[in-house]
Protein backbone atom coordinates (compact mmCIF):
# COMPACT_ATOMS: atom_id res chain seq x y z
CA UNK A 1 0.00 0.00 0.00
CA UNK A 2 2.84 2.12 0.68
CA UNK A 3 4.30 1.56 -2.42
CA UNK A 4 1.15 2.50 -4.45
CA UNK A 5 1.53 5.78 -2.23
CA UNK A 6 4.78 6.67 -3.88
CA UNK A 7 3.49 6.24 -7.37
CA UNK A 8 1.82 8.78 -6.80
CA UNK A 9 4.36 11.27 -6.87
CA UNK A 10 3.88 12.92 -9.79
CA UNK A 11 0.75 14.01 -8.60
CA UNK A 12 1.34 16.13 -6.17
CA UNK A 13 2.50 19.78 -6.73
CA UNK A 14 4.13 21.51 -4.67
CA UNK A 15 7.47 24.20 -4.95
CA UNK A 16 11.09 22.85 -4.09
CA UNK A 17 12.90 25.35 -1.87
CA UNK A 18 16.42 25.58 -1.15
CA UNK A 19 19.07 27.80 0.24
CA UNK A 20 22.85 27.44 -0.24
CA UNK A 21 24.20 29.96 1.30
CA UNK A 22 27.89 28.64 -0.02
CA UNK A 23 27.71 26.66 -3.25
CA UNK A 24 31.06 27.70 -5.33
CA UNK A 25 34.62 28.50 -5.42
CA UNK A 26 35.08 25.43 -2.70
CA UNK A 27 38.11 22.79 -4.22
CA UNK A 28 37.16 19.57 -5.48
CA UNK A 29 38.20 17.72 -2.59
CA UNK A 30 36.47 17.46 0.65
CA UNK A 31 39.51 17.00 3.45
CA UNK A 32 37.51 17.70 6.08
CA UNK A 33 33.97 15.74 7.75
CA UNK A 34 30.91 17.13 8.07
CA UNK A 35 29.07 17.16 11.78
CA UNK A 36 25.90 17.65 12.17
CA UNK A 37 25.01 18.36 15.72
CA UNK A 38 20.59 16.98 16.29
CA UNK A 39 18.49 17.63 18.91
CA UNK A 40 14.70 16.85 19.37
CA UNK A 41 11.90 16.42 21.82
CA UNK A 42 13.63 19.21 23.61
CA UNK A 43 10.24 20.65 25.19
CA UNK A 44 11.31 24.07 26.80
CA UNK A 45 14.48 22.41 28.12
CA UNK A 46 16.66 25.08 28.26
CA UNK A 47 19.78 23.26 29.29
CA UNK A 48 21.03 22.26 26.45
CA UNK A 49 21.40 25.14 23.99
CA UNK A 50 24.04 26.79 25.15
CA UNK A 51 25.95 23.32 25.02
CA UNK A 52 24.54 22.42 21.39
CA UNK A 53 26.05 25.70 20.36
CA UNK A 54 29.08 25.74 22.05
CA UNK A 55 30.32 22.59 20.76
CA UNK A 56 28.83 23.72 17.10
CA UNK A 57 31.60 26.62 17.46
CA UNK A 58 34.23 24.87 18.96
CA UNK A 59 34.45 22.08 16.08
CA UNK A 60 34.22 24.87 13.75
CA UNK A 61 37.19 26.25 15.28
CA UNK A 62 39.18 23.72 15.36
CA UNK A 63 39.09 24.00 11.64
CA UNK A 64 38.75 19.31 11.60
CA UNK A 65 35.42 19.63 10.30
CA UNK A 66 32.25 21.60 9.23
CA UNK A 67 29.72 21.60 11.96
CA UNK A 68 26.07 22.55 12.08
CA UNK A 69 22.88 21.79 14.38
CA UNK A 70 19.42 20.86 13.79
CA UNK A 71 16.33 20.21 15.18
CA UNK A 72 13.66 17.55 14.96
CA UNK A 73 10.61 19.08 16.72
CA UNK A 74 8.60 19.39 20.06
CA UNK A 75 10.35 22.59 21.38
CA UNK A 76 7.87 25.39 22.17
CA UNK A 77 5.81 23.43 24.90
CA UNK A 78 6.83 20.89 28.19
CA UNK A 79 7.07 23.76 30.44
CA UNK A 80 6.82 26.80 31.89
CA UNK A 81 8.60 28.73 29.33
CA UNK A 82 6.87 27.56 26.79
CA UNK A 83 3.55 28.20 28.35
CA UNK A 84 3.47 32.23 29.47
CA UNK A 85 4.98 32.99 26.28
CA UNK A 86 3.08 30.39 23.91
CA UNK A 87 6.57 29.68 22.95
CA UNK A 88 8.36 32.90 22.07
CA UNK A 89 10.94 32.68 24.61
CA UNK A 90 12.26 29.25 23.19
CA UNK A 91 12.44 30.72 19.58
CA UNK A 92 14.11 33.58 20.88
CA UNK A 93 16.94 31.57 22.44
CA UNK A 94 17.00 29.11 19.20
CA UNK A 95 17.71 32.19 17.18
CA UNK A 96 20.47 32.76 19.88
CA UNK A 97 21.77 29.19 18.78
CA UNK A 98 21.57 29.47 14.53
CA UNK A 99 20.06 26.69 13.73
CA UNK A 100 20.45 25.44 9.86
CA UNK A 101 17.50 23.66 10.10
CA UNK A 102 14.19 22.86 12.18
CA UNK A 103 11.31 20.93 11.66
CA UNK A 104 7.97 20.76 12.94
CA UNK A 105 6.87 18.69 15.87
CA UNK A 106 2.92 17.86 17.04
CA UNK A 107 3.41 19.83 20.45
CA UNK A 108 4.40 23.00 18.02
CA UNK A 109 0.55 22.94 17.57
CA UNK A 110 -0.15 22.84 21.60
CA UNK A 111 -1.08 26.57 21.24
CA UNK A 112 -3.01 26.45 18.27
CA UNK A 113 -1.97 26.56 14.70
CA UNK A 114 -1.94 30.29 13.93
CA UNK A 115 0.17 31.20 17.05
CA UNK A 116 2.67 28.47 15.79
CA UNK A 117 3.16 30.30 12.56
CA UNK A 118 3.46 33.55 14.30
CA UNK A 119 5.87 32.72 16.86
CA UNK A 120 8.15 30.79 14.46
CA UNK A 121 8.40 33.39 11.67
CA UNK A 122 11.75 34.39 12.96
CA UNK A 123 12.49 30.91 12.48
CA UNK A 124 10.89 30.39 9.37
CA UNK A 125 13.90 30.95 7.00
CA UNK A 126 15.13 27.61 8.61
CA UNK A 127 11.84 25.95 8.69
CA UNK A 128 11.21 22.41 6.81
CA UNK A 129 8.12 20.86 6.68
CA UNK A 130 7.24 18.71 3.73
CA UNK A 131 3.67 17.73 4.69
CA UNK A 132 2.62 20.62 6.60
CA UNK A 133 -0.41 22.11 4.49
CA UNK A 134 -3.21 24.75 5.14
CA UNK A 135 -6.22 23.23 3.94
CA UNK A 136 -6.54 22.71 0.11
CA UNK A 137 -3.55 24.30 -0.98
CA UNK A 138 -0.87 22.74 -3.45
CA UNK A 139 2.07 24.03 -1.50
CA UNK A 140 3.53 23.13 1.72
CA UNK A 141 3.61 26.00 3.86
CA UNK A 142 7.08 25.73 4.84
CA UNK A 143 9.64 24.76 2.42
CA UNK A 144 10.16 20.99 1.94
CA UNK A 145 13.91 21.17 2.16
CA UNK A 146 16.50 23.67 2.91
CA UNK A 147 20.32 22.88 1.04
CA UNK A 148 23.31 23.58 3.17
CA UNK A 149 26.49 23.59 2.10
CA UNK A 150 29.38 22.17 4.30
CA UNK A 151 32.96 22.95 2.38
CA UNK A 152 32.64 21.70 -0.72
CA UNK A 153 29.49 19.36 0.07
CA UNK A 154 26.07 20.42 -0.15
CA UNK A 155 23.82 18.83 2.32
CA UNK A 156 20.05 18.83 1.57
CA UNK A 157 17.12 18.77 5.09
CA UNK A 158 14.12 17.15 4.45
CA UNK A 159 11.39 18.21 7.31
CA UNK A 160 8.33 15.65 7.72
CA UNK A 161 5.89 15.82 10.55
CA UNK A 162 3.66 12.13 12.14
CA UNK A 163 0.48 12.54 10.62
CA UNK A 164 -0.42 11.50 13.90
CA UNK A 165 -0.77 15.35 14.64
CA UNK A 166 -3.61 15.67 13.31
CA UNK A 167 -5.08 13.07 16.12
CA UNK A 168 -3.28 14.16 19.08
CA UNK A 169 -3.68 18.22 18.18
CA UNK A 170 -7.22 17.95 16.42
CA UNK A 171 -8.43 20.92 18.53
CA UNK A 172 -5.58 22.89 16.51
CA UNK A 173 -6.55 21.86 12.98
CA UNK A 174 -10.22 22.21 13.22
CA UNK A 175 -12.33 24.89 14.07
CA UNK A 176 -16.08 24.37 14.54
CA UNK A 177 -15.44 21.14 12.36
CA UNK A 178 -13.95 22.99 9.54
CA UNK A 179 -10.82 21.68 8.50
CA UNK A 180 -7.71 24.56 8.96
CA UNK A 181 -4.62 22.13 8.30
CA UNK A 182 -3.72 19.36 6.76
CA UNK A 183 -0.54 16.56 7.16
CA UNK A 184 -1.67 14.25 3.48
CA UNK A 185 -1.21 11.13 5.76
CA UNK A 186 -1.68 9.16 2.86
CA UNK A 187 1.28 11.08 0.78
CA UNK A 188 3.74 11.37 3.36
CA UNK A 189 6.25 9.37 1.33
CA UNK A 190 5.36 10.86 -1.91
CA UNK A 191 5.71 13.90 -0.51
CA UNK A 192 9.09 13.18 1.04
CA UNK A 193 9.99 11.44 -2.07
CA UNK A 194 9.44 14.02 -4.12
CA UNK A 195 11.63 16.33 -1.78
CA UNK A 196 14.14 14.04 -1.84
CA UNK A 197 14.30 13.75 -5.96
CA UNK A 198 14.29 18.03 -5.64
CA UNK A 199 16.92 18.69 -3.25
CA UNK A 200 18.85 15.68 -5.50
CA UNK A 201 18.21 17.34 -8.59
CA UNK A 202 19.51 20.79 -7.02
CA UNK A 203 23.11 19.29 -6.59
CA UNK A 204 22.41 18.12 -2.86
CA UNK A 205 25.41 15.51 -2.37
CA UNK A 206 23.57 13.87 0.96
CA UNK A 207 20.11 13.99 1.70
CA UNK A 208 19.62 14.22 5.53
CA UNK A 209 15.79 12.88 6.65
CA UNK A 210 14.60 15.57 10.02
CA UNK A 211 11.62 12.85 10.98
CA UNK A 212 9.12 14.04 13.76
CA UNK A 213 7.98 10.26 13.46
CA UNK A 214 9.52 8.28 15.85
CA UNK A 215 9.88 4.18 15.55
CA UNK A 216 6.42 2.98 16.63
CA UNK A 217 2.54 4.31 16.43
CA UNK A 218 -0.50 2.98 16.70
CA UNK A 219 -2.40 5.09 13.91
CA UNK A 220 0.71 6.67 11.45
CA UNK A 221 3.10 5.62 9.64
CA UNK A 222 7.06 5.92 11.33
CA UNK A 223 10.19 6.69 10.25
CA UNK A 224 11.12 3.31 9.43
CA UNK A 225 7.40 2.80 7.13
CA UNK A 226 8.84 5.62 5.27
CA UNK A 227 12.71 4.76 4.85
CA UNK A 228 11.53 1.56 3.37
CA UNK A 229 8.95 3.58 0.81
CA UNK A 230 11.11 5.83 -0.62
CA UNK A 231 14.77 6.10 -1.79
CA UNK A 232 17.92 8.33 -2.00
CA UNK A 233 17.73 9.14 1.87
CA UNK A 234 21.51 9.22 3.54
CA UNK A 235 20.21 9.23 7.25
CA UNK A 236 17.08 9.91 8.61
CA UNK A 237 17.44 11.71 12.91
CA UNK A 238 14.37 11.36 14.32
CA UNK A 239 12.16 12.55 17.33
CA UNK A 240 9.12 12.20 18.24
CA UNK A 241 8.50 8.84 20.94
CA UNK A 242 11.80 10.42 23.47
CA UNK A 243 13.94 7.09 22.49
CA UNK A 244 17.38 7.27 22.43
CA UNK A 245 18.41 5.91 19.26
CA UNK A 246 22.58 5.96 19.21
CA UNK A 247 22.29 4.04 15.06
CA UNK A 248 20.68 1.40 13.62
CA UNK A 249 20.42 0.95 9.92
CA UNK A 250 17.03 0.09 8.10
CA UNK A 251 16.67 -0.45 4.12
CA UNK A 252 14.98 1.69 1.75
CA UNK A 253 12.84 0.46 -1.01
CA UNK A 254 15.97 -0.58 -3.14
CA UNK A 255 17.29 -2.04 -0.25
CA UNK A 256 19.82 0.24 0.62
CA UNK A 257 21.14 0.69 4.02
CA UNK A 258 19.85 4.20 5.97
CA UNK A 259 21.39 5.20 9.24
CA UNK A 260 18.85 6.08 11.90
CA UNK A 261 19.25 8.08 15.50
CA UNK A 262 17.46 9.52 17.56
CA UNK A 263 18.22 11.75 20.89
CA UNK A 264 15.84 11.26 23.45
CA UNK A 265 14.16 13.90 24.55
CA UNK A 266 15.53 16.99 27.33
CA UNK A 267 18.17 17.17 26.34
CA UNK A 268 19.51 14.05 27.81
CA UNK A 269 21.55 13.81 24.60
CA UNK A 270 22.88 16.19 21.98
CA UNK A 271 22.64 13.51 18.47
CA UNK A 272 25.99 13.79 16.92
CA UNK A 273 26.12 13.25 13.09
CA UNK A 274 29.25 12.57 11.02
CA UNK A 275 30.01 12.38 7.25
CA UNK A 276 33.41 11.42 6.99
CA UNK A 277 35.89 13.06 4.12
CA UNK A 278 35.03 9.57 2.44
CA UNK A 279 31.18 9.86 2.72
CA UNK A 280 31.06 7.26 4.91
CA UNK A 281 27.92 8.00 7.33
CA UNK A 282 28.07 7.34 11.31
CA UNK A 283 26.38 8.55 14.49
CA UNK A 284 26.36 8.18 18.10
CA UNK A 285 24.89 10.51 21.15
CA UNK A 286 26.30 12.27 23.31
CA UNK A 287 25.75 13.11 27.04
CA UNK A 288 25.09 16.61 27.97
CA UNK A 289 26.87 16.44 30.94
CA UNK A 290 29.87 15.12 29.25
CA UNK A 291 29.96 18.07 27.14
CA UNK A 292 32.19 21.15 28.06
CA UNK A 293 31.70 23.61 25.65
CA UNK A 294 29.17 26.30 26.03
CA UNK A 295 28.39 29.54 24.06
CA UNK A 296 28.56 32.53 25.96
CA UNK A 297 25.92 34.62 23.98
CA UNK A 298 23.08 31.57 24.22
CA UNK A 299 23.80 31.42 27.74
CA UNK A 300 22.74 34.73 28.19
CA UNK A 301 20.03 34.61 26.00
CA UNK A 302 18.71 31.56 28.28
CA UNK A 303 19.14 33.36 31.46
CA UNK A 304 16.88 36.74 29.70
CA UNK A 305 14.19 33.80 29.78
CA UNK A 306 14.93 32.36 32.77
CA UNK A 307 14.34 35.89 34.74
CA UNK A 308 11.56 36.55 32.52
CA UNK A 309 9.56 33.28 33.22
CA UNK A 310 10.34 33.61 36.99
CA UNK A 311 8.71 36.81 37.03
CA UNK A 312 5.63 36.10 35.61
CA UNK A 313 5.27 32.23 37.68
CA UNK A 314 6.49 32.79 41.36
CA UNK A 315 3.18 32.95 43.00
CA UNK A 316 2.45 30.31 45.79
CA UNK A 317 -0.07 28.58 45.31
CA UNK A 318 -0.08 26.52 48.71
CA UNK A 319 2.92 24.48 50.91
CA UNK A 320 3.97 21.07 50.84
CA UNK A 321 6.33 19.49 53.79
CA UNK A 322 6.69 16.61 51.04
CA UNK A 323 8.05 15.56 47.73
CA UNK A 324 5.46 14.23 45.44
CA UNK A 325 7.29 12.05 43.25
CA UNK A 326 6.30 10.98 39.66
CA UNK A 327 9.71 10.76 37.60
CA UNK A 328 12.61 8.08 39.32
CA UNK A 329 15.81 9.16 40.08
CA UNK A 330 16.60 6.78 36.82
CA UNK A 331 14.16 9.07 35.14
CA UNK A 332 11.41 6.53 34.70
CA UNK A 333 8.09 7.80 34.39
CA UNK A 334 6.19 5.90 37.42
CA UNK A 335 2.71 6.95 37.02
CA UNK A 336 2.85 5.09 33.49
CA UNK A 337 3.65 1.90 35.50
CA UNK A 338 1.54 2.76 38.87
CA UNK A 339 -0.37 4.39 40.98
CA UNK A 340 1.30 7.84 42.05
CA UNK A 341 0.99 10.30 44.45
CA UNK A 342 1.05 13.13 41.81
CA UNK A 343 -1.58 11.29 40.23
CA UNK A 344 -3.92 11.28 43.23
CA UNK A 345 -4.07 15.08 43.63
CA UNK A 346 -4.82 15.54 39.89
CA UNK A 347 -7.35 13.19 39.71
CA UNK A 348 -8.77 14.34 43.19
CA UNK A 349 -9.27 17.75 41.99
CA UNK A 350 -10.59 16.74 38.66
CA UNK A 351 -13.59 14.81 40.46
CA UNK A 352 -13.69 17.58 42.73
CA UNK A 353 -14.32 20.18 40.42
CA UNK A 354 -17.31 18.37 38.64
CA UNK A 355 -18.48 16.33 41.85
CA UNK A 356 -17.74 13.75 39.29
CA UNK A 357 -18.24 9.82 40.31
CA UNK A 358 -14.81 9.17 38.68
CA UNK A 359 -11.92 10.75 37.08
CA UNK A 360 -9.26 9.92 34.99
CA UNK A 361 -5.73 10.87 34.03
CA UNK A 362 -3.25 9.39 31.53
CA UNK A 363 -0.04 8.65 33.36
CA UNK A 364 2.44 10.14 30.58
CA UNK A 365 1.02 13.82 31.21
CA UNK A 366 2.05 13.90 34.97
CA UNK A 367 6.27 13.81 34.23
CA UNK A 368 6.91 16.04 37.31
CA UNK A 369 7.83 16.29 40.68
CA UNK A 370 7.35 18.42 43.36
CA UNK A 371 9.92 19.37 45.93
CA UNK A 372 9.40 19.83 49.30
CA UNK A 373 8.17 23.31 49.83
CA UNK A 374 6.31 26.37 48.51
CA UNK A 375 4.21 24.59 45.55
CA UNK A 376 4.33 27.59 42.79
CA UNK A 377 2.39 28.11 39.28
CA UNK A 378 5.60 27.24 37.66
CA UNK A 379 5.74 23.92 38.84
CA UNK A 380 2.05 23.68 38.00
CA UNK A 381 2.74 24.71 34.78
CA UNK A 382 5.31 22.30 34.36
CA UNK A 383 3.46 19.63 35.40
CA UNK A 384 0.84 20.37 32.91
CA UNK A 385 2.08 22.46 30.57
CA UNK A 386 -0.68 21.91 28.10
CA UNK A 387 -3.95 24.07 27.75
CA UNK A 388 -6.08 21.31 28.13
CA UNK A 389 -9.70 22.09 29.04
CA UNK A 390 -12.34 19.84 31.76
CA UNK A 391 -14.94 17.79 30.13
CA UNK A 392 -17.18 15.72 31.85
CA UNK A 393 -18.54 12.61 30.11
CA UNK A 394 -20.97 9.67 30.63
CA UNK A 395 -19.48 6.20 30.61
CA UNK A 396 -20.66 2.64 30.78
CA UNK A 397 -19.42 0.18 33.41
CA UNK A 398 -18.23 -2.30 30.68
CA UNK A 399 -16.57 0.27 28.56
CA UNK A 400 -14.71 1.67 31.62
CA UNK A 401 -13.55 -1.99 32.29
CA UNK A 402 -12.16 -2.31 28.45
CA UNK A 403 -10.59 0.97 28.93
CA UNK A 404 -8.93 -0.11 31.86
CA UNK A 405 -7.80 -3.28 30.34
CA UNK A 406 -6.41 -1.64 27.22
CA UNK A 407 -4.68 1.31 28.91
CA UNK A 408 -2.86 -1.11 31.10
CA UNK A 409 -2.02 -3.65 28.76
CA UNK A 410 1.46 -2.22 28.42
CA UNK A 411 3.02 -3.32 31.86
CA UNK A 412 5.23 -4.39 33.09
CA UNK A 413 7.14 -1.77 30.23
CA UNK A 414 4.58 0.80 31.32
CA UNK A 415 1.81 2.31 29.28
CA UNK A 416 1.70 6.17 28.39
CA UNK A 417 -2.11 5.99 28.66
CA UNK A 418 -2.50 4.46 32.03
CA UNK A 419 -5.07 5.13 34.06
CA UNK A 420 -4.42 7.36 36.86
CA UNK A 421 -7.95 7.75 38.95
CA UNK A 422 -9.97 9.08 41.95
CA UNK A 423 -13.40 7.45 42.47
CA UNK A 424 -12.48 4.29 41.64
CA UNK A 425 -9.89 1.50 42.47
CA UNK A 426 -9.09 -1.51 40.06
CA UNK A 427 -6.52 -4.14 40.33
CA UNK A 428 -4.00 -5.00 37.22
CA UNK A 429 -2.99 -8.55 36.33
CA UNK A 430 0.06 -7.82 34.24
CA UNK A 431 0.63 -11.26 33.10
CA UNK A 432 -2.52 -12.08 31.89
CA UNK A 433 -3.79 -8.30 30.86
CA UNK A 434 -6.62 -8.81 32.75
CA UNK A 435 -8.17 -6.06 35.21
CA UNK A 436 -10.58 -7.41 38.59
CA UNK A 437 -12.04 -5.79 41.65
CA UNK A 438 -13.26 -2.85 39.90
CA UNK A 439 -15.06 -0.52 42.10
CA UNK A 440 -16.24 2.64 42.42
CA UNK A 441 -16.77 5.14 45.25
CA UNK A 442 -20.38 5.50 46.21
CA UNK A 443 -21.44 9.27 47.95
CA UNK A 444 -24.49 8.12 49.56
CA UNK A 445 -22.89 4.90 51.49
CA UNK A 446 -19.78 6.47 51.37
CA UNK A 447 -18.13 3.41 50.43
CA UNK A 448 -16.56 1.56 47.35
CA UNK A 449 -18.85 -0.72 45.31
CA UNK A 450 -18.63 -3.21 42.69
CA UNK A 451 -18.55 -1.67 38.87
CA UNK A 452 -21.81 -1.79 37.57
CA UNK A 453 -21.27 -2.49 33.27
CA UNK A 454 -24.71 -1.30 32.97
CA UNK A 455 -24.58 1.97 34.77
CA UNK A 456 -23.45 4.74 33.78
CA UNK A 457 -20.89 6.86 35.86
CA UNK A 458 -19.73 10.58 35.09
CA UNK A 459 -16.18 10.72 34.16
CA UNK A 460 -13.87 14.12 34.82
CA UNK A 461 -11.16 14.06 32.59
CA UNK A 462 -9.14 16.44 30.18
CA UNK A 463 -10.14 17.10 26.48
CA UNK A 464 -7.16 14.75 25.18
CA UNK A 465 -9.33 11.70 25.60
CA UNK A 466 -11.29 13.42 22.68
CA UNK A 467 -8.19 12.65 20.36
CA UNK A 468 -6.41 9.81 21.19
CA UNK A 469 -5.88 9.91 24.78
CA UNK A 470 -7.09 6.12 26.50
CA UNK A 471 -6.44 5.30 22.56
CA UNK A 472 -9.42 7.01 21.93
CA UNK A 473 -11.42 4.31 23.68
CA UNK A 474 -13.94 7.26 25.42
CA UNK A 475 -13.96 9.88 22.76
CA UNK A 476 -17.69 8.71 21.45
CA UNK A 477 -18.77 9.08 24.86
CA UNK A 478 -21.81 11.41 25.87
CA UNK A 479 -20.34 14.94 26.67
CA UNK A 480 -22.42 16.48 29.71
CA UNK A 481 -20.13 19.67 30.14
CA UNK A 482 -17.06 21.16 28.66
CA UNK A 483 -15.80 24.36 30.06
CA UNK A 484 -12.24 26.78 29.28
CA UNK A 485 -11.22 25.69 32.42
CA UNK A 486 -8.31 24.05 31.76
CA UNK A 487 -6.68 21.10 34.04
CA UNK A 488 -4.39 23.45 35.14
CA UNK A 489 -6.81 25.92 36.09
CA UNK A 490 -8.73 23.01 38.29
CA UNK A 491 -5.67 22.03 39.92
CA UNK A 492 -4.87 25.09 41.55
CA UNK A 493 -8.38 25.67 42.65
CA UNK A 494 -8.15 22.52 44.57
CA UNK A 495 -4.45 23.40 45.81
CA UNK A 496 -5.79 26.65 47.24
CA UNK A 497 -8.27 25.14 49.04
CA UNK A 498 -6.40 23.49 51.07
CA UNK A 499 -6.84 24.22 54.78
CA UNK A 500 -4.04 26.58 56.44
CA UNK A 501 -2.18 26.53 52.79
CA UNK A 502 -0.82 23.58 53.17
CA UNK A 503 -0.80 19.89 51.14
CA UNK A 504 -2.93 17.64 52.77
CA UNK A 505 -0.82 14.45 54.45
CA UNK A 506 -2.90 12.11 52.85
CA UNK A 507 -0.52 13.16 49.50
CA UNK A 508 2.36 11.91 51.19
CA UNK A 509 2.02 8.58 49.29
CA UNK A 510 -0.18 6.53 46.88
CA UNK A 511 -3.28 5.89 48.40
CA UNK A 512 -4.14 2.38 47.39
CA UNK A 513 -6.49 2.82 44.60
CA UNK A 514 -4.72 0.89 42.06
CA UNK A 515 -3.54 -2.33 42.62
CA UNK A 516 -0.46 -4.31 39.97
CA UNK A 517 -0.19 -7.63 40.48
CA UNK A 518 2.71 -10.25 38.87
CA UNK A 519 0.11 -12.99 37.82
Amino acid sequence: MIQAVVMSIACILFCSCSNDDNSSGWPEKQDKSIVILFESDSHCELSGYPKLAGLRDAINQSDTAWAGVVCCGDFIQGGAVGSVSKGRYIVDVMQAVGYDAVTLGNHEFEFGGENMMTQLEPLKPSVVCANFFMYGETVPYYQPYIIRSYGNQRVAFIGVLTPEAIVTQKFAFYDDGRQLYDLRGDQVPALVQQAVDNARGEGADYVVLLSHMGEKSDIALTSHDLIKATHGIDAVLDGHTHTSVTHEWVNNSEGRPVLVSQSGNKFKHIGKLVINSDGVLSSTLLPLDDIAETSASVTKAVETVQEQVAGQTAKVICHSDFPLISISEQNVPLSTTCETAIGDLVTDAYREFFDADIALQTGASLSYNFAAGDIRMQDLINLMPFEDQMFLIEVRGDLLLETLVRCTKGLPEGDKYFPQCAGLKYTVHQQSNTVTDVEVFDRKSGNYLPLNPEKNYNVSLSVFYSSIGFYGMLKDCKVIKSVSTTTRDALEQYLTGMPDGQLDNRYKAPQGRIMVVDD
